[in-house]
Protein backbone atom coordinates (compact mmCIF):
# COMPACT_ATOMS: atom_id res chain seq x y z
CA UNK A 1 0.00 0.00 0.00
CA UNK A 2 2.86 2.17 0.45
CA UNK A 3 3.35 2.41 -3.02
CA UNK A 4 0.57 4.49 -3.87
CA UNK A 5 1.58 7.39 -1.28
CA UNK A 6 4.50 7.85 -3.81
CA UNK A 7 3.98 9.47 -7.48
CA UNK A 8 5.09 7.14 -10.51
CA UNK A 9 8.20 8.03 -11.87
CA UNK A 10 8.51 11.18 -13.96
CA UNK A 11 5.29 13.37 -11.91
CA UNK A 12 5.79 15.09 -9.06
CA UNK A 13 4.06 16.81 -6.16
CA UNK A 14 4.30 21.06 -6.02
CA UNK A 15 3.44 22.86 -2.93
CA UNK A 16 4.20 25.09 -0.78
CA UNK A 17 6.46 28.12 -1.31
CA UNK A 18 7.59 26.09 -4.25
CA UNK A 19 3.95 25.89 -5.96
CA UNK A 20 3.59 29.70 -4.42
CA UNK A 21 6.63 30.83 -6.95
CA UNK A 22 5.36 29.07 -10.04
CA UNK A 23 1.69 30.61 -9.84
CA UNK A 24 3.69 33.82 -9.38
CA UNK A 25 5.76 33.22 -12.25
CA UNK A 26 3.08 31.77 -14.15
CA UNK A 27 1.31 35.20 -13.52
CA UNK A 28 3.71 37.14 -15.04
CA UNK A 29 4.15 35.59 -17.98
CA UNK A 30 0.72 35.25 -18.72
CA UNK A 31 -0.06 39.06 -18.15
CA UNK A 32 3.08 39.55 -20.48
CA UNK A 33 1.28 37.95 -23.19
CA UNK A 34 -1.50 39.89 -22.67
CA UNK A 35 0.57 42.75 -23.39
CA UNK A 36 1.26 41.68 -26.65
CA UNK A 37 -2.40 41.70 -27.35
CA UNK A 38 -2.54 37.94 -27.38
CA UNK A 39 -5.65 36.14 -26.06
CA UNK A 40 -5.89 32.95 -24.21
CA UNK A 41 -7.59 29.35 -25.88
CA UNK A 42 -7.71 26.33 -24.08
CA UNK A 43 -7.86 22.86 -25.66
CA UNK A 44 -8.15 18.96 -24.09
CA UNK A 45 -5.42 17.09 -22.29
CA UNK A 46 -5.83 14.51 -25.20
CA UNK A 47 -6.45 14.09 -28.98
CA UNK A 48 -7.53 11.64 -31.49
CA UNK A 49 -4.19 10.00 -31.66
CA UNK A 50 -3.89 11.39 -35.35
CA UNK A 51 -3.54 15.00 -34.25
CA UNK A 52 -0.29 13.92 -32.70
CA UNK A 53 0.16 11.39 -35.16
CA UNK A 54 3.64 10.58 -37.25
CA UNK A 55 2.81 12.37 -40.13
CA UNK A 56 2.79 15.57 -37.71
CA UNK A 57 6.30 15.28 -37.21
CA UNK A 58 6.13 15.39 -33.34
CA UNK A 59 6.55 13.13 -30.49
CA UNK A 60 7.16 9.84 -31.86
CA UNK A 61 4.66 7.34 -31.22
CA UNK A 62 6.14 5.28 -28.72
CA UNK A 63 6.37 8.36 -26.75
CA UNK A 64 3.24 9.13 -26.78
CA UNK A 65 0.60 7.91 -23.72
CA UNK A 66 -1.55 6.24 -25.55
CA UNK A 67 -5.56 4.71 -24.54
CA UNK A 68 -8.67 3.94 -26.30
CA UNK A 69 -12.07 5.34 -25.53
CA UNK A 70 -15.28 3.00 -24.73
CA UNK A 71 -15.82 3.26 -28.90
CA UNK A 72 -12.63 2.20 -29.63
CA UNK A 73 -10.81 5.39 -30.95
CA UNK A 74 -7.46 5.73 -30.23
CA UNK A 75 -6.88 8.89 -28.23
CA UNK A 76 -3.69 9.99 -27.29
CA UNK A 77 -2.26 12.99 -24.23
CA UNK A 78 -1.47 15.88 -25.63
CA UNK A 79 2.53 15.81 -25.69
CA UNK A 80 3.20 19.41 -27.98
CA UNK A 81 0.54 22.42 -27.22
CA UNK A 82 0.70 23.57 -31.10
CA UNK A 83 -0.63 20.64 -33.01
CA UNK A 84 -4.31 20.66 -30.53
CA UNK A 85 -4.13 24.71 -31.39
CA UNK A 86 -3.71 24.52 -35.11
CA UNK A 87 -6.55 21.46 -35.27
CA UNK A 88 -8.53 24.09 -32.84
CA UNK A 89 -7.89 27.11 -35.01
CA UNK A 90 -8.89 25.36 -38.30
CA UNK A 91 -12.41 24.46 -36.74
CA UNK A 92 -13.40 27.97 -35.21
CA UNK A 93 -10.86 30.23 -37.14
CA UNK A 94 -11.40 28.90 -41.12
CA UNK A 95 -12.70 31.83 -42.53
CA UNK A 96 -10.49 34.85 -40.58
CA UNK A 97 -7.55 36.10 -42.80
CA UNK A 98 -6.10 38.78 -40.38
CA UNK A 99 -4.11 37.62 -37.68
CA UNK A 100 -4.43 35.66 -35.13
CA UNK A 101 -2.74 35.64 -31.90
CA UNK A 102 -3.46 33.03 -29.00
CA UNK A 103 -1.44 31.80 -25.55
CA UNK A 104 -2.34 29.00 -23.77
CA UNK A 105 -1.07 26.89 -20.39
CA UNK A 106 -1.06 23.66 -19.15
CA UNK A 107 0.23 20.50 -18.57
CA UNK A 108 2.10 18.03 -21.77
CA UNK A 109 2.69 14.26 -21.19
CA UNK A 110 6.06 12.81 -23.28
CA UNK A 111 7.02 8.92 -22.13
CA UNK A 112 10.63 9.55 -21.93
CA UNK A 113 12.90 7.31 -21.14
CA UNK A 114 13.71 6.88 -17.36
CA UNK A 115 17.33 7.13 -18.28
CA UNK A 116 16.72 10.81 -19.61
CA UNK A 117 15.84 12.49 -16.39
CA UNK A 118 13.10 14.52 -17.30
CA UNK A 119 9.77 14.88 -16.33
CA UNK A 120 6.83 12.94 -18.18
CA UNK A 121 4.44 15.72 -17.07
CA UNK A 122 5.60 19.12 -17.31
CA UNK A 123 3.77 22.66 -17.58
CA UNK A 124 3.99 24.99 -20.81
CA UNK A 125 2.83 28.31 -21.59
CA UNK A 126 3.01 29.57 -24.92
CA UNK A 127 1.81 31.64 -27.78
CA UNK A 128 0.83 31.18 -31.56
CA UNK A 129 0.73 33.56 -33.84
CA UNK A 130 -1.05 32.67 -36.87
CA UNK A 131 -2.21 33.94 -40.95
CA UNK A 132 1.09 36.10 -40.95
CA UNK A 133 3.88 35.08 -43.07
CA UNK A 134 6.39 37.75 -42.41
CA UNK A 135 9.67 39.11 -40.86
CA UNK A 136 7.82 41.49 -38.17
CA UNK A 137 5.75 38.60 -37.02
CA UNK A 138 9.04 36.01 -36.65
CA UNK A 139 10.72 38.63 -34.92
CA UNK A 140 7.50 39.65 -32.32
CA UNK A 141 7.96 35.85 -31.20
CA UNK A 142 11.79 36.31 -30.64
CA UNK A 143 11.05 39.81 -28.57
CA UNK A 144 8.51 38.16 -26.85
CA UNK A 145 11.07 35.29 -25.75
CA UNK A 146 13.65 37.98 -24.52
CA UNK A 147 10.80 39.38 -22.73
CA UNK A 148 10.41 36.62 -20.89
CA UNK A 149 13.44 35.68 -19.51
CA UNK A 150 14.00 39.21 -19.09
CA UNK A 151 10.54 39.36 -16.71
CA UNK A 152 11.58 36.17 -14.80
CA UNK A 153 14.73 38.36 -14.03
CA UNK A 154 17.50 36.13 -15.70
CA UNK A 155 20.46 38.33 -16.39
CA UNK A 156 22.76 35.84 -18.25
CA UNK A 157 20.95 34.13 -21.21
CA UNK A 158 20.89 33.86 -25.01
CA UNK A 159 18.52 32.90 -27.58
CA UNK A 160 19.25 31.10 -30.90
CA UNK A 161 18.14 31.09 -33.89
CA UNK A 162 18.48 29.01 -36.67
CA UNK A 163 16.39 28.06 -39.81
CA UNK A 164 14.58 24.78 -40.68
CA UNK A 165 15.32 25.83 -44.62
CA UNK A 166 18.70 26.22 -45.00
CA UNK A 167 19.57 22.60 -43.70
CA UNK A 168 16.60 21.18 -45.38
CA UNK A 169 17.34 23.46 -48.81
CA UNK A 170 20.96 21.75 -48.54
CA UNK A 171 19.66 18.64 -48.17
CA UNK A 172 17.43 18.72 -51.12
CA UNK A 173 20.07 19.67 -52.97
CA UNK A 174 22.21 16.81 -52.33
CA UNK A 175 18.96 14.53 -52.67
CA UNK A 176 19.17 13.00 -49.04
CA UNK A 177 17.13 9.82 -48.12
CA UNK A 178 14.65 10.39 -45.39
CA UNK A 179 16.66 8.47 -43.28
CA UNK A 180 19.87 10.01 -44.54
CA UNK A 181 18.46 13.25 -43.94
CA UNK A 182 17.16 12.02 -40.31
CA UNK A 183 20.74 10.64 -39.33
CA UNK A 184 22.31 13.58 -40.21
CA UNK A 185 20.04 15.76 -38.50
CA UNK A 186 20.30 13.94 -35.35
CA UNK A 187 24.00 14.48 -35.43
CA UNK A 188 23.59 18.08 -35.71
CA UNK A 189 21.10 18.71 -33.09
CA UNK A 190 23.89 17.43 -30.81
CA UNK A 191 26.62 19.23 -31.81
CA UNK A 192 28.51 16.32 -33.19
CA UNK A 193 30.68 17.88 -35.62
CA UNK A 194 33.01 15.28 -36.57
CA UNK A 195 30.10 12.32 -37.04
CA UNK A 196 28.41 15.01 -39.25
CA UNK A 197 31.58 15.23 -41.21
CA UNK A 198 32.35 11.53 -41.35
CA UNK A 199 28.50 10.81 -42.58
CA UNK A 200 28.71 13.66 -45.11
CA UNK A 201 31.78 12.18 -46.38
CA UNK A 202 30.12 8.94 -46.74
CA UNK A 203 27.21 10.72 -49.09
CA UNK A 204 29.85 11.68 -51.96
CA UNK A 205 28.71 15.10 -52.20
CA UNK A 206 30.31 17.01 -55.06
CA UNK A 207 32.68 19.86 -53.25
CA UNK A 208 30.57 23.01 -52.93
CA UNK A 209 27.57 21.26 -51.46
CA UNK A 210 29.55 19.16 -49.40
CA UNK A 211 31.69 21.85 -47.55
CA UNK A 212 28.40 24.10 -47.18
CA UNK A 213 26.81 20.92 -44.72
CA UNK A 214 30.05 20.04 -43.21
CA UNK A 215 30.38 23.69 -42.15
CA UNK A 216 26.76 23.81 -41.02
CA UNK A 217 27.97 23.32 -37.03
CA UNK A 218 30.41 25.97 -37.27
CA UNK A 219 28.04 28.76 -38.50
CA UNK A 220 27.37 30.47 -35.31
CA UNK A 221 27.25 34.24 -35.09
CA UNK A 222 26.00 37.31 -35.94
CA UNK A 223 25.99 39.62 -39.49
CA UNK A 224 29.34 38.02 -40.47
CA UNK A 225 28.25 34.68 -40.11
CA UNK A 226 25.36 35.18 -42.00
CA UNK A 227 27.26 36.58 -45.21
CA UNK A 228 29.49 33.87 -44.46
CA UNK A 229 26.86 31.39 -45.42
CA UNK A 230 25.85 33.16 -47.98
CA UNK A 231 29.00 32.46 -49.82
CA UNK A 232 29.06 28.61 -48.60
CA UNK A 233 25.61 28.52 -50.27
CA UNK A 234 24.62 28.56 -53.70
CA UNK A 235 21.18 27.28 -53.20
CA UNK A 236 18.67 29.98 -53.77
CA UNK A 237 16.42 28.53 -50.83
CA UNK A 238 19.23 28.34 -48.83
CA UNK A 239 20.05 32.03 -49.74
CA UNK A 240 16.49 33.10 -48.75
CA UNK A 241 16.64 31.55 -45.31
CA UNK A 242 19.26 33.72 -44.57
CA UNK A 243 17.94 36.52 -46.24
CA UNK A 244 14.98 35.96 -43.75
CA UNK A 245 17.28 35.59 -40.64
CA UNK A 246 18.72 38.73 -42.16
CA UNK A 247 15.56 40.53 -41.88
CA UNK A 248 14.68 39.33 -38.46
CA UNK A 249 18.15 40.71 -37.12
CA UNK A 250 17.50 43.89 -37.95
CA UNK A 251 13.81 44.42 -36.25
CA UNK A 252 15.19 42.63 -33.12
CA UNK A 253 17.29 45.89 -33.47
CA UNK A 254 14.23 47.53 -33.33
CA UNK A 255 13.31 45.46 -30.06
CA UNK A 256 16.13 46.44 -28.21
CA UNK A 257 16.67 43.24 -27.76
CA UNK A 258 19.90 41.62 -30.31
CA UNK A 259 22.02 41.76 -27.49
CA UNK A 260 20.71 38.58 -25.92
CA UNK A 261 20.48 37.06 -29.65
CA UNK A 262 23.02 34.71 -31.34
CA UNK A 263 22.69 33.39 -35.17
CA UNK A 264 23.16 29.28 -35.10
CA UNK A 265 22.30 27.68 -38.31
CA UNK A 266 23.27 24.68 -37.09
CA UNK A 267 20.03 24.79 -34.15
CA UNK A 268 17.42 22.20 -35.76
CA UNK A 269 14.83 20.60 -33.84
CA UNK A 270 13.20 17.38 -34.16
CA UNK A 271 9.75 18.48 -34.31
CA UNK A 272 9.61 17.96 -38.17
CA UNK A 273 6.66 20.85 -38.90
CA UNK A 274 8.52 23.33 -38.73
CA UNK A 275 9.49 25.22 -42.09
CA UNK A 276 11.22 28.17 -41.27
CA UNK A 277 13.13 30.15 -38.36
CA UNK A 278 13.67 28.40 -35.26
CA UNK A 279 14.92 30.05 -31.71
CA UNK A 280 15.04 28.53 -28.01
CA UNK A 281 15.95 30.15 -24.87
CA UNK A 282 19.04 28.83 -22.83
CA UNK A 283 20.20 29.89 -19.17
CA UNK A 284 22.42 28.62 -16.97
CA UNK A 285 21.44 25.72 -14.52
CA UNK A 286 19.51 23.73 -17.06
CA UNK A 287 20.50 20.90 -19.42
CA UNK A 288 18.13 21.91 -22.06
CA UNK A 289 16.31 25.13 -23.45
CA UNK A 290 13.48 26.71 -21.27
CA UNK A 291 11.45 27.95 -24.65
CA UNK A 292 11.37 26.24 -27.78
CA UNK A 293 9.99 27.58 -31.14
CA UNK A 294 9.76 28.15 -34.84
CA UNK A 295 8.09 28.80 -38.11
CA UNK A 296 5.30 25.81 -39.01
CA UNK A 297 3.52 27.23 -42.27
CA UNK A 298 2.07 23.37 -43.33
CA UNK A 299 0.74 22.42 -40.29
CA UNK A 300 -2.92 24.26 -40.39
CA UNK A 301 -3.05 23.18 -43.80
CA UNK A 302 -3.66 19.24 -42.21
CA UNK A 303 -6.62 20.10 -40.25
CA UNK A 304 -8.04 21.53 -43.29
CA UNK A 305 -6.91 25.51 -42.65
CA UNK A 306 -4.06 26.62 -45.12
CA UNK A 307 -2.39 29.48 -42.71
CA UNK A 308 1.29 30.46 -41.77
CA UNK A 309 1.97 30.12 -38.38
CA UNK A 310 4.98 30.99 -35.76
CA UNK A 311 4.90 30.22 -32.18
CA UNK A 312 6.97 29.03 -29.06
CA UNK A 313 6.52 27.40 -25.62
CA UNK A 314 7.90 28.17 -22.54
CA UNK A 315 9.03 25.29 -19.86
CA UNK A 316 7.47 27.09 -16.96
CA UNK A 317 9.70 23.73 -14.40
CA UNK A 318 12.16 24.33 -16.19
CA UNK A 319 12.38 27.97 -16.00
CA UNK A 320 11.60 27.83 -12.31
CA UNK A 321 14.44 25.17 -11.89
CA UNK A 322 17.01 27.56 -13.19
CA UNK A 323 15.68 30.43 -11.60
CA UNK A 324 16.79 28.13 -8.24
CA UNK A 325 20.05 26.97 -9.55
CA UNK A 326 20.81 30.64 -10.38
CA UNK A 327 20.16 31.68 -6.63
CA UNK A 328 17.12 34.51 -8.61
CA UNK A 329 14.01 34.92 -6.29
CA UNK A 330 10.32 34.73 -7.38
CA UNK A 331 8.95 37.16 -4.54
CA UNK A 332 6.25 35.34 -3.26
CA UNK A 333 3.96 38.18 -0.80
CA UNK A 334 2.30 35.94 2.52
CA UNK A 335 -0.60 37.48 2.38
CA UNK A 336 -2.68 35.43 4.47
CA UNK A 337 -3.55 35.97 7.50
CA UNK A 338 -4.66 33.53 10.52
CA UNK A 339 -7.62 34.18 12.72
CA UNK A 340 -6.01 32.60 15.98
CA UNK A 341 -8.72 32.35 18.26
CA UNK A 342 -10.38 29.94 21.54
CA UNK A 343 -13.70 28.26 21.41
CA UNK A 344 -15.24 30.58 23.51
CA UNK A 345 -14.59 33.71 20.63
CA UNK A 346 -15.67 31.33 18.03
CA UNK A 347 -19.01 33.47 16.49
CA UNK A 348 -16.51 36.89 17.06
CA UNK A 349 -13.39 35.50 15.10
CA UNK A 350 -15.68 34.12 12.19
CA UNK A 351 -17.97 37.64 11.81
CA UNK A 352 -14.36 39.22 11.86
CA UNK A 353 -12.91 37.35 9.40
CA UNK A 354 -16.06 37.48 6.77
CA UNK A 355 -15.81 41.14 6.87
CA UNK A 356 -12.39 40.94 6.02
CA UNK A 357 -13.19 38.08 3.30
CA UNK A 358 -15.54 40.95 1.75
CA UNK A 359 -12.68 43.33 1.49
CA UNK A 360 -10.74 40.65 -0.42
CA UNK A 361 -8.36 39.53 2.10
CA UNK A 362 -7.35 36.14 2.68
CA UNK A 363 -8.23 35.16 6.23
CA UNK A 364 -8.11 31.45 7.47
CA UNK A 365 -9.61 30.54 10.37
CA UNK A 366 -7.91 28.73 12.93
CA UNK A 367 -8.92 27.66 16.54
CA UNK A 368 -6.31 27.90 19.58
CA UNK A 369 -6.36 24.24 20.52
CA UNK A 370 -5.41 23.06 24.60
CA UNK A 371 -2.21 22.20 24.81
CA UNK A 372 -0.46 24.66 22.47
CA UNK A 373 1.44 27.84 22.58
CA UNK A 374 1.44 31.47 20.48
CA UNK A 375 4.63 29.99 19.19
CA UNK A 376 3.57 27.27 17.58
CA UNK A 377 0.96 28.99 15.73
CA UNK A 378 3.76 31.77 14.86
CA UNK A 379 6.15 28.34 12.98
CA UNK A 380 3.06 26.96 11.97
CA UNK A 381 2.07 30.70 9.99
CA UNK A 382 5.85 30.80 8.68
CA UNK A 383 6.25 27.39 7.36
CA UNK A 384 2.40 28.13 5.55
CA UNK A 385 2.70 31.35 3.82
CA UNK A 386 0.92 33.40 6.78
CA UNK A 387 1.99 36.91 6.84
CA UNK A 388 0.51 37.73 9.83
CA UNK A 389 -2.06 36.75 13.16
CA UNK A 390 -5.09 38.06 13.94
CA UNK A 391 -5.00 36.74 17.94
CA UNK A 392 -8.21 36.99 20.14
CA UNK A 393 -7.36 36.48 23.91
CA UNK A 394 -10.66 38.09 25.00
CA UNK A 395 -13.51 40.18 23.17
CA UNK A 396 -11.16 43.37 23.82
CA UNK A 397 -8.03 41.95 23.53
CA UNK A 398 -7.36 41.41 20.02
CA UNK A 399 -3.89 41.64 18.65
CA UNK A 400 -2.49 41.72 15.53
CA UNK A 401 0.90 39.99 15.19
CA UNK A 402 3.19 40.50 11.81
CA UNK A 403 5.22 37.49 11.30
CA UNK A 404 7.53 39.21 9.19
CA UNK A 405 8.43 41.95 11.41
CA UNK A 406 7.15 40.45 15.00
CA UNK A 407 5.40 43.89 15.56
CA UNK A 408 2.48 43.77 17.55
CA UNK A 409 -0.78 45.94 17.69
CA UNK A 410 -3.71 46.04 19.37
CA UNK A 411 -6.79 45.75 17.45
CA UNK A 412 -10.46 47.73 17.62
CA UNK A 413 -13.23 45.11 17.80
CA UNK A 414 -15.59 47.70 18.48
CA UNK A 415 -17.11 47.43 14.89
CA UNK A 416 -17.93 43.75 15.32
CA UNK A 417 -19.04 43.53 18.78
CA UNK A 418 -22.97 42.45 18.58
Amino acid sequence: MKKFIHTPEGVRDTYGKECARKRVLERQIESLFHTYGYQHIETPSFEFFDVFGKEVGTVSSRNLYKFFDRDGNTLALRPDFTPSIARAASMYFSEETMPIRLCYQGSVFINNSSYQGRLKESTQMGVEFLNENSPEADAELVAMAVSVMRKANFQEFQVSIGHAGFFNALADEAGLSAEQRHELKELLIIKNRFGAQELVEKFRLKGNLARAIEKIPELIGDREMLEEAAKLASNPRALEALNRLKQIRELLEAYGCEKYVVFDLGMLSPYEYYTGIIFQAFTYGTGDAVIKGGRYDNLLARYGKAAPAVGFTTEVDALLGALERQHIGVDVEDTMTMVLYPARLEKLALRFAAAHREKGMDMACVRFEQGKMLEDYRLYGLRNQFGGIIYFRSENEVYALNLSTGQTEQVDMSPYLL
